[in-house]
């Protein structure tokens, strides 16, 4: 089996710059953890919660890819993330997929 996991990535961060949590249901292993420079969580629910948070923390986000890198299941990519059209915050994120394409890990560094 044949994945594209930068096209999987940018779907991420499509799905994640609409806040639409039941597609982030989807793409994410029921194992996955998340670890950014404010949050770390493990497993679907938790990680749900904290997207949830940050969703609510905000009127609009948008993730914009600046360069991906692919090695194996793993993809690397420069984004900006722009909070409320104004604020820019610039981030790589470290993307690790399982063997049916759902995203088992994101750590996120900010820049």
């Amino acid at each position: 089996m044949n994945i594209d996991y930068i096209n999987l990535c940018k779907n991420y961060f499509k799905v994640f710059s609409e806040k639409n949590i039941d597609e982030l249901t989807k793409l994410f292993s029921k194992n996955v953890i998340l670890k950014d420079w404010e949050n770390s969580a493990s497993g679907l629910i938790e990680v749900l919660k904290v997207n949830k948070k940050i969703f609510k923390s905000v009127n609009t986000i948008e993730v914009k890819p600046i360069n991906i890198y692919s090695d194996n299941n793993t993809v690397i990519s420069e984004i900006e993330i722009f909070i409320d059209k104004s604020d820019k915050i610039n981030v790589v994120d470290i993307i690790s997929f399982d063997q049916e394409g759902k995203i088992l890990s994101i750590t996120a560094y900010k820049g």
